[in-house]
Parts: C-alpha cells; structure tokens; sequence
C-alpha cells in the first residue's frame, strides 16, 4: 500500500510540474507577443514608417501576425477602419497581389492593377477618412517592387496626413533584401524581431548576404594575385612584341669594323679550303698534267673531262710530285700561252723526283687597275675579296671566271693584298643591288660597299 501511495504521489507532483511549464511557456508566449504588438503599435503612432517582423521560424511571426489583427479588431472602435489581411505567395504576381489588397479595402471600385499600391490606394483613401491597414504575411514571398510601393505609400500617406498603416511579417530573407537596397528603404523602413520586439537596424550582421564570393580576406589576396600576374604578363608581351620590330640593319657601323670582319671571314673560308684539300687524297702526276690539259685536249685522250673543284685542288696543293719523265716535255708544248702559271723545269734522273710548289706564280692572276680608281672623282664599288697569296687568288679566279673583276694592291700587316672589286657605281644604291646579284658563294665571303675615296687612299699608301 506504501507503495502505491508513494507512486501516486511522484505521479501527482510531475503532473503538476508539467502544467507549470504549460502555463510558464503560455505566459512568455503572450508577453513576447504583447511587447512586439506595442512595438508595432509605437512605430505607427511616432515613426509613421512600414512595420517588417521576422522571425526563422514561420510559426512565430504567423502567429504574431494573427495576434496582431485579433488585436486590432478588439480595440478598434472606430467603425470607419479598414484593414487588408492577405498571405503572399511566390506564385502570386505583382498585378494579382494588388487586385487582393485593393479588392478587400475598397470593394466594388475600379482601379488600374498596372498602377503601382501608393497611387492607387492614395487615390481611392480620398474618399475615406478612416484608418487604413494593411497586413502581409509571408513577406519573403513579395516581390522587390511590391515591397517598395507598399513602402513609398506610408511615407506619401504621412506627408498627406493619412492614417495608413503597413505591417508585413516574414522570414529574416525579407529583412535581408530590403538590406541589400538600403538606398530606397532607409528611414522609411523598422525592422522587428518576433520573438522579443526589438528593433534591428538594416545595417545589422544577420541582414548581410553570406553569398559573397570576396567576403574573406584570402580570396581578396588570391584575387589582387590574380590581377598583378596579368598586369606582369600583358606588359612583358607588350614589351616583346617591340623588341621584336627593331631593325638594327639601319645602324651606322665603322668601316674598320667591316674591313675587319670581312678579313676574318675570308681567312676562316681559306683555312676550311685548305684543310678540305689537306683531307683529300694526293693527285699524282699524271692526274694533274690530265687536269691542265682537259680543256684543250679532251678530244685526244678518253679520259673524263675533269671538274673545277680537281683544277682548284691541284692548283692549291702544297707540295705535289712532278716527273719530268712523265710531262716533262708535253708541260711547255700543252698548256696554253694566255695561262698565269707558269712551271719552271729541272733536271732530274732516271730514279730521281724533284718536288716543286705549283703556287709559285710569276705573272699576277688578274690586272691591276689602279688608274681606273684614281681617275674615278666618287662613287661606291663592291669589295668582293682579296688575298695575300696569289695561287688562291688564282683559284678563286678559276672558280668565278664568269664574274667581272676589278683590282688594285695596298698592303696590310706587311704584305701585299690583292682586293678584287665590282665596277664603280655612281651612288650607293647601285652597288648595294649588285651586290645583291653577286653569286651566294661569293656573298657568304662578306662582301660590302665601300667609297672610292678608301680605296685611292690604299693605292698612295702603297706608291709612298
């Protein structure tokens, strides 16, 4: 029996503890809910400004929303007020939310639903001196311009002096976007939490949009990065692109300069010549004497007509064997008068062979012609090349007889060099185009221009 009673008694005690907190959740219920209807109350009878309660929760302000018209209709005795209670929703448009409120304050009157809520209620409160009201709930769900009529027609009833009153009561997204467009809802709008009345400014953190991409400190540094990395690339392709329009051919350079680049790169074409040749097999003797004589006796021996690069290669040997047995007497009756070279011959025995150098030349190759320079007032000619040793001019002859050469002596380092030139020009750009014409094999020794007067200053340098 103790037992039972005991138990009846812990079933009693939770029983009452559960209706305290019934009654203790109703009261804080209704004061939040009373404090939030006097703030409303407050702004509409001072600040004459639109009323906008939110709240996270749907239940919270729904249930305000409807507090507050139970509210309005118990204290109201003036039987000229006229209030608009509809739910926004997103599938109502603008045009068809207008038709709602205006239908419900002034039934049976033609209005233009095109018009916006500020011109079309103004207009038709005329003919109304009482207390307009108009309640919104869902708020998320109204439309940017709907929100700012409703907006502009509080402002324009308080400088008219109308009693018009607008509460809209919604989720935090409808404080959040009219946050976003302070610019045309500044002082004009109050912002009420549901659940405790206060009132929240439009600049408050929970009306800032949290879909910002630039709202933290990193990408703003990632992102200026960014910008300088393009900035950098831009200006360096800029800066290539006009490095690689330069022309540097237009450039004034000495003549010394040229004289001497173009003596170099005649000395390192020889050296190749000569170690090309080196590299080669030594001709024999019969094989030069069927060289010397291809040209005019090709028709009495059945032999191959040799090559100009076999008559360069015999003329250009060092040393080369000759027998007199062999060519000794067919030497001086074959090769032809009008020739440069000229073989002296030895005595020798049977079983003897004396060497000899066929680069001993004793008449020049080409004619000089100094006096054609000197008797020339000015003008440019076409520097082809030159040589201190005469069986490689003699070669070089052989090569490009088809060429026309002039030439004449100076001396350098010492030594006599032979310079083979163009014709005189009367102006630069006459000999820059035969240059331009002059064989690739010749132009690749470096060939230039050069004024008449450097070359009559060689020629009375030599003659001094």
């Amino acid at each position: 029996m103790s037992v039972l009673a005991n138990t009846r008694v812990n079933q009693s005690k939770t029983n009452e503890q559960a209706d305290n907190r019934v009654e203790n959740n109703t009261v804080e219920i209704s004061t939040t809910a009373i404090s939030v209807i006097a703030r409303i109350d407050y702004i509409q009878r001072f600040s004459k400004q639109m009323t906008v309660v939110i709240d996270k929760d749907s239940a919270v302000y729904s249930k305000v929303a409807r507090q507050y018209l139970a509210n309005i209709s118990q204290e109201s005795s003036n039987p000229e007020m006229n209030v608009a209670f509809v739910a926004a929703s997103s599938k109502i448009n603008d045009i068809q939310m207008r038709c709602r409120l205006i239908e419900q304050l002034f039934a049976n009157t033609l209005f233009d639903p095109e018009q916006s809520l500020a011109v079309s209620i103004l207009r038709l409160a005329k003919q109304n001196n009482g207390i307009i009201t108009v309640i919104v709930e869902h708020a998320q769900a109204l439309s940017l311009q709907i929100k700012y009529e409703l907006c502009q027609l509080v402002d324009t009833a308080k400088k008219t002096k109308k009693n018009i009153n607008v509460v809209i009561f919604g989720l935090e997204q409808a404080a959040i976007e009219i946050g976003q467009n302070k610019a045309i809802f500044d002082k004009k709008t109050s912002i009420i939490d549901a659940c405790n009345g206060q009132v929240i400014a439009l600049e408050h953190a929970r009306f800032k949009s949290k879909s910002t991409v630039f709202n933290n400190a990193i990408w703003l540094k990632i992102g200026f990065a960014s910008l300088v990395s393009l900035l950098i690339v831009v200006v360096f392709l800029y800066l290539f692109s006009e490095h690689e329009s330069v022309n540097f051919a237009t450039l004034p350079v000495k003549q010394s300069i040229i004289e001497t680049s173009v003596i170099e790169k005649s000395a390192i074409a020889l050296k190749k010549i000569n170690t090309s040749v080196t590299q080669n097999k030594l001709a024999s003797a019969s094989d030069i004497h069927l060289a010397l004589l291809s040209e005019d006796s090709s028709q009495n021996f059945l032999v191959e007509t040799a090559k100009n690069s076999d008559i360069l290669q015999a003329l250009m040997l060092t040393d080369a064997v000759i027998n007199d047995k062999q060519i000794g007497a067919d030497v001086e009756k074959s090769v032809p008068s009008s020739t440069s070279i000229q073989v002296t011959k030895t005595q020798v025995n049977a079983n003897d062979v004396n060497r000899e150098k066929l680069n001993n030349l004793t008449v020049l190759p080409v004619t000089l012609n100094e006096e054609y320079y000197l008797n020339s007032e000015k003008g440019y000619v076409v520097q082809i090349t030159g040589f201190s040793n005469l069986s490689r001019l003699a070669a070089f002859i052989t090569l490009h007889k088809d060429q026309d050469y002039f030439s004449y002596q100076k001396s350098l380092n010492s030594q006599n060099f032979f310079v083979l030139t163009s014709k005189v020009f009367s102006d630069k750009m006459q000999a820059r185009e035969a240059m331009n014409k002059l064989p690739q094999a010749i132009r690749d020794l470096g060939s230039f221009l050069k004024p008449v007067s450097a070359i009559k200053r060689e020629i009375n340098t030599v003659s001094q």
